[in-house]
């Protein structure tokens, strides 16, 4: 959704208003307005002088004080809650929000104001919409929101605040929330991608850890205590829990082919968009050609290596989770200097980025 620049400025506005400390607002135009209806009411019954007046006179004198009562109650009652039904989906799909306006009170609102914030953390893309709900009395109210999922990443919806206006607008009530929903949005599945195969083979290298399934505890020669340096995937969980500290499982060595994959999260968020794409693409390929993938990036918060073994498909979505963690960085060729200087038993490996404009998987033979 694209907001014009009116429409951000009125937006950041409305949300630099919402974000400072809990309050009431007070608008005078209510208060004009039933100053104006009391101020007729008077005249009507001193003009008519009978029992019907007198009574329009009480009531419209009482109405303030059942009014602000009736608030009291609301902003006590009304409560948000965000549900998002799909936990994973795939870029360029359609989906829907549900927005839950609780109500517990016996007393109704018009106009429950909700400031709705959208994100995408691993672009940091904000975005946000107020939505004007009513509430009615002892009921919930359901509103579906729908959203079409255009890049890769984490989207989150949050709803910080509300703000509850009383029947005769008179006052509104700012309300803390706490809500929020997120989706992971993953790469389309790419059936007809073509690839030169024969040219990505180059991108095999040796590994000395085994990476197929069953290899496990069946395959451990030992089991020892943690020494600074072991791997954290060689930490024997279940029984450093029952020990209380930490046990580190001896693999017995194993060789075992597998395609190193780097992928680079650098570029404009468009061309890491891409580039995301097309490694999904390739490594799901390679996943059902039954080809083991050990997947690598830079991380620019740990100022290090990220691998992942990739052996199904729930190993690539839990790896691409990960990576929606990471900052995108703008210097690509840094990557290729870290990975000679860190990682120089590689011979060779398949490096995913932006060439001639458009996601590439290109071969890159180390010395």
């Amino acid at each position: 959704m694209t907001l014009s620049a009116r429409q951000q400025r009125k937006l950041q506005k409305e949300r630099e208003r919402l974000k400072k400390p809990l309050r009431t607002v007070v608008h005078p135009m209510g208060i004009i307005n039933y100053a104006v209806q009391l101020a007729i009411a008077l005249y009507m019954y001193d003009f008519l002088r009978n029992f019907f007046m007198m009574l329009v006179v009480s009531i419209v004198i009482a109405s303030p004080i059942f009014d602000l009562l009736g608030l009291f109650f609301a902003y006590r009652g009304i409560s948000v809650r965000i549900v998002a039904p799909e936990k994973n989906v795939t870029r360029n799909s359609i989906g829907y929000l549900r927005l839950v306006l609780d109500n517990r009170s016996i007393v109704v609102s018009y106009d429950t104001c909700v400031k709705l914030d959208t994100e995408n953390t691993f672009y940091q893309d904000k975005s946000g919409a107020i939505l004007s709900l009513p509430a009615s009395a002892r009921k919930s109210f359901e509103h579906h929101i729908p959203l079409k999922y255009s890049m890769n990443g984490i989207y989150k919806f949050s709803v910080e605040n509300i703000t509850i206006r009383d029947l005769m607008g008179f006052v509104s009530i700012r309300k803390k929330q706490d809500s929020s929903a997120e989706v992971h949005v993953f790469p389309e599945s790419i059936s007809n991608i073509e690839l030169d195969m024969q040219d990505i083979s180059r991108g095999m290298t040796e590994s000395e850890e085994t990476v197929k399934k069953g290899h496990d505890f069946a395959d451990v020669s030992d089991v020892r205590e943690y020494i600074p340096g072991d791997k954290l995937m060689s930490i024997h969980w279940k029984l450093s829990a029952k020990r209380d500290i930490l046990m580190v499982k001896d693999r017995v060595s194993m060789s075992d082919q597998q395609m190193v994959i780097l992928t680079e999260l650098c570029g404009s968020d468009e061309e890491v968009d891409e580039i995301l794409g097309l490694t999904y693409a390739v490594i799901e390929k390679m996943v059902r050609d039954q080809t083991y993938v050990r997947l690598m990036w830079w991380s620019e918060g740990n100022f290090a290596f990220e691998e992942r073994h990739i052996m199904n498909l729930e190993n690539l979505r839990d790896a691409f989770s990960d990576i929606y963690y990471e900052k995108i960085y703008n210097d690509s060729e840094k990557t290729k200097g870290y990975m000679r200087s860190i990682h120089p038993e590689l011979k060779a490996y398949v490096n995913i980025c932006m060439k001639d404009g458009k996601a590439d998987a290109v071969v890159v033979e180390q010395d």
